[in-house]
């Protein structure tokens, strides 16, 4: 084989040696020798990394190894392609029994005829079957002599029929225990008493070679047919023989069996190359190597009766030659399962990490959110308490200006109301009214009672206006202490009508929510 130029490769061959590399950590400096390697396994990635895990790199003589390639030592090391060793015997897979089909009117006139025509031929092979039964029930010997027994052709001229593997399997080993008078093999075959026998699968053929390929067991085939004299004698004195249940117990053997008179035990019988009953096979699962992929192979064809020390013996030989590399997919398979269980863990707990994250985020940012919503709030009702501090600061210096204008003067003659008013601080004060002033003026007399006493305040600007859209509310209420009343800020009711107040009056400044509301009080 000429060497092969990367750079020459097509886009795919090219990434398929760029993983190839990559999984085997390949010298970059001997790309060539990698895609030699690609090349004899026809460019399957797969089957070039398990021969590399098993073999080590191969290239073909023509090409020359690298230094770098070829520091890797013993393990690593490459080596020349060696002519490919002969394919291995490979257990046939039997197709299971499709379900019967509805033959229409064309087929059934078309199957007619053809029964028609072939029934003489039917007619001969039914009389030639019936007399070769009855020569071999004379003669023993004659089955022996010339490898064909009665049942095996029975079977063969049977109509196969759709019957569930499992009820075929559960019918044999009834059967098997019926003639050996036997049971089930237990957990301890040396503690048993009576008969054990093998433990056989319940199912079909098919199912067996894929349970044992799947686990990486042991399968023996078991064919046997009832026409066969020495039938009996070994499923009683060879299969449940202690020393050879105690082998399949040990290695976990898997174990099926079937008679000729089946359809599915007779295809298994013709695919395997049967001659001779009782028949055992032995079938493993064979890993991939240069000359074929991995597939589940023939170790062993057992035909005739045997004993049992030669049957453990040739059953101990297969597994001193083939356990070993068992052994070895199985660690390879449990560290391929352990490293994907770390992945799966590290996976996991990634993403529990980015859950984890997400929520501290999630819950960082509501914070934020409920943090920066309270502060708007206290943002919201600091403005709106200046607001309304100025607003009300607004309409008291209005008020003041009005009362000093409406206030009569010191040197007045007309008629006025001399009220004293006792303040929440203790202090008293004497107010003069004109008898056309409202009760409300006395109230904003005492709620403008600092600025109206403010010199300074007296020369600033005032405003030319309430705020617009504003109400005023009173803080206090003015009681007349005998008899008790309060007064309300009625901007309607004027002093000289009010008879606590005209001429004189005495009146006492209380605080709202100081007031009991519960102590009935009069309103005047």
């Amino acid at each position: 084989m000429d060497a092969i130029d990367p750079a020459a490769l097509d886009p795919i061959r090219l990434d398929l040696l760029q993983q190839f590399m990559t999984v085997t950590t390949w010298a970059d400096d001997d790309a060539a020798g990698a895609a030699a390697m690609l090349a004899i396994c026809d460019w399957n990635v797969e089957l070039a990394l398990t021969r590399y895990f098993d073999e080590g790199p191969i290239r073909p003589a023509s090409i020359p190894v690298s230094p770098s390639q070829a520091r890797r030592g013993a393990p690593g090391a490459p080596r020349i392609a060696t002519p490919p060793a002969p394919p291995p015997d490979i257990a046939p897979r039997i197709p299971e029994d499709l379900p019967p089909r509805t033959l229409g009117a064309s087929s059934l006139i078309a199957r007619v005829l053809a029964s028609v025509v072939l029934f003489p031929l039917s007619l001969v092979s039914r009389v030639a079957y019936a007399g070769y039964s009855l020569a071999s029930l004379i003669f023993p010997f004659l089955p022996r002599l010339t490898g064909l027994y009665p049942a095996n052709l029975g079977a063969a001229r049977a109509t196969r029929r759709s019957v569930n593997p499992r009820d075929t399997a559960a019918r044999f080993i009834r059967e098997f225990e019926e003639s050996v008078g036997g049971y089930s093999a237990g957990e301890d075959v040396s503690s048993s008493t009576g008969v054990v026998i093998p433990p056989f699968f319940e199912g079909g053929y098919t199912s067996a070679l894929d349970t044992a390929k799947r686990d990486l067991r042991f399968l023996l085939v078991v064919l046997q047919s009832d026409q066969h004299d020495d039938t009996l004698r070994f499923n009683r004195d060879v299969l449940c023989d202690s020393s050879v249940l105690r082998i399949f117990k040990e290695h976990n053997f898997l174990v099926w069996g079937g008679n000729v008179r089946e359809s599915e035990a007779y295809q298994v019988a013709n695919a395997l190359s049967c001659t001779r009953y009782p028949f055992l096979a032995l079938i493993a699962f064979s890993p991939a190597s240069a000359s074929h992929p991995a597939s589940m192979t023939i170790h062993a064809r057992l035909q005739g009766l045997l004993t049992p020390p030669a049957l453990a013996a040739h059953i101990n030989t297969v597994l001193a030659r083939h356990e070993p590399v068992l052994s070895r997919v199985r660690a390879q398979r449990a560290e391929q399962d352990l490293a994907r269980e770390i992945r799966a863990q590290q996976d996991s707990a990634y993403e529990a990490s980015l859950a984890a994250d997400r929520e501290r985020e999630q819950l960082r940012a509501e914070q934020e959110q409920r943090e920066r919503e309270r502060i708007e709030e206290l943002e919201r009702i600091e403005n709106e308490r200046l607001s309304a501090e100025a607003r009300v600061a607004t309409y008291r210096a209005w008020r003041a200006h009005v009362l000093r204008e409406q206030m009569p003067p010191a040197t007045t003659t007309a008629r006025v109301a001399r009220i004293s008013i006792r303040l929440t601080s203790g202090e008293r004060v004497v107010a003069r009214f004109r008898e056309d002033q409202s009760v409300d003026d006395v109230y904003a007399y005492i709620d403008c009672y600092v600025l109206l006493t403010d010199s300074t305040d007296a020369t600033a600007a005032p405003p030319s206006s309430p705020p617009s859209g504003y109400t005023h509310t009173y803080t206090f209420n003015l009681v007349s202490p005998y008899p008790r009343a309060v007064l309300s800020p009625d901007a309607t009711k004027l002093i000289r009508d009010e008879r606590v107040l005209w001429p004189n009056g005495n009146l006492i400044v209380e605080d709202i929510e100081a007031y009991d509301e519960d102590e009935p009080a009069t309103t005047s």
